[in-house]
């Protein structure tokens, strides 16, 4: 499994998407910025009451950002090759269908992970250091907030690696890169939408069964790949 992991790194060259990552952390800092000015501007708005809630932004907006941003990828390593009909060759190779896939989901799952918990640090980071120079949250921080939230993170990092698989069950019905997008944005909608205060990423449980959800929902997506024509 590691093997073809490596192949498909070395393949597609994932180290590409690096300054598209600091692209959009380099976004996501702006957005945060702009709902700060916004509350000084209209006095409406009151995202940043308190690190909790400053925290859930910061993680809403990481968390979206690179959801939608795997499917990209789960698009290119997957959806692309039976557009571009190179799954015909790749599956010559004298290994099975399910883990040349199972290598490529593990592939987007890992990177997922990584960028959503690394990403979620370095805004968060940046996000303080403005803070002590701004004031932009009237409470004092401590210790076990920093470390609530980083557990947070951490859990909705999983969250994110399980639920960026799940675009695939629509991107493979017909094949199309754009089904498998716009399903990846409707979904995040959906999860992390906050609503009075409630979101489904709130809690300890939702998260992992939404990260649970995600692996199962691709591993039926792939389910008949070894008997399914590609031509």
């Amino acid at each position: 499994m590691l093997k073809l992991m490596k192949l498909e790194l070395k393949k597609y060259k994932i180290g590409r998407y690096l300054p598209g990552i600091l692209i959009a952390n380099a976004v996501i800092l702006l957005l945060i910025g702009g709902v700060h000015v916004a509350e000084q501007v209209d006095g409406v708005i009151d995202a940043y009451q308190n690190y909790a809630m400053a925290f859930s932004v910061i993680i809403g907006f990481v968390k979206v950002t690179f959801v939608i941003f795997a499917s990209v990828i789960l698009a290119k390593l997957v959806i692309g090759e039976y557009n571009s009909k190179t799954v015909n060759i790749l599956f010559t190779y004298p290994v099975r269908r399910k883990k040349i896939m199972a290598a490529k989901l593990l592939l987007v799952s890992l990177w997922t992970f990584s960028t959503v918990l690394l990403s979620g640090l370095f805004v968060t980071g940046a996000f303080l250091l403005a803070d002590a120079s701004l004031n932009m949250v009237p409470e004092t921080l401590t210790a076990p907030m920093i470390v609530h939230h980083i557990l947070r993170l951490l859990l909705n990092a999983v969250s994110a690696a399980g639920v960026c698989l799940i675009p695939l069950l629509f991107g493979m019905m017909k094949k199309s890169v754009p089904a498998t997008i716009v399903s990846a944005v409707i979904l995040v909608t959906i999860i992390d939408s906050n609503n009075m205060g409630f979101s489904l990423s709130a809690g300890y449980i939702l998260p992992l069964v939404f990260a649970a959800a995600g692996v199962l929902v691709a591993f039926w997506s792939i389910r008949k790949i070894e008997t399914s024509d590609v031509l």
